[in-house]
Order: C-alpha cells, then structure tokens, then sequence
C-alpha cells in the first residue's frame, strides 16, 4: 500500500483512512459530530448568511420558469 494519501477509497476522491478499532471509530464519530454541533452553533449566524446569499445571488442569475 502506498500510504494514506496516495490511495482513494469509495466516498469520492476522498484519501483512505488508517483502520480503527470498533471504539476508536465511536470515539472519533462521538468527538467530529459534537465538534460540528458545536461549530454550528458558534457560527450559525456566519453560515446562515452564506448561504441565504447564495441563494438570494442563484435566484437573480436563474432562467425564469417561461
């Protein structure tokens, strides 16, 4: 095997990751969703923001439905 970042694995292009034991893997889901609640609620105001821009930005270049 070439290493962790030379090979890809089946979501997408992402890299393989090493192997985990059944609870490491636990431990690391348990810890990145906490992080994301986290995160989300630390900048929902920056996130909401992007996003409605976008959509505010995707609705002036869109092709009217006629």
């Amino acid at each position: 095997m070439g290493g962790c970042f030379a090979e890809y694995g089946p979501c997408n292009d992402q890299p393989l990751l090493p192997p985990l034991s059944d609870e490491a893997a636990v431990t690391v889901l348990e810890f990145l969703q906490r992080f994301t609640e986290c995160f989300e609620s630390q900048y929902y105001g920056e996130i909401h923001r992007y996003y409605e821009e976008r959509s505010q930005a995707n609705m002036k270049t869109a092709d009217p439905p006629f």
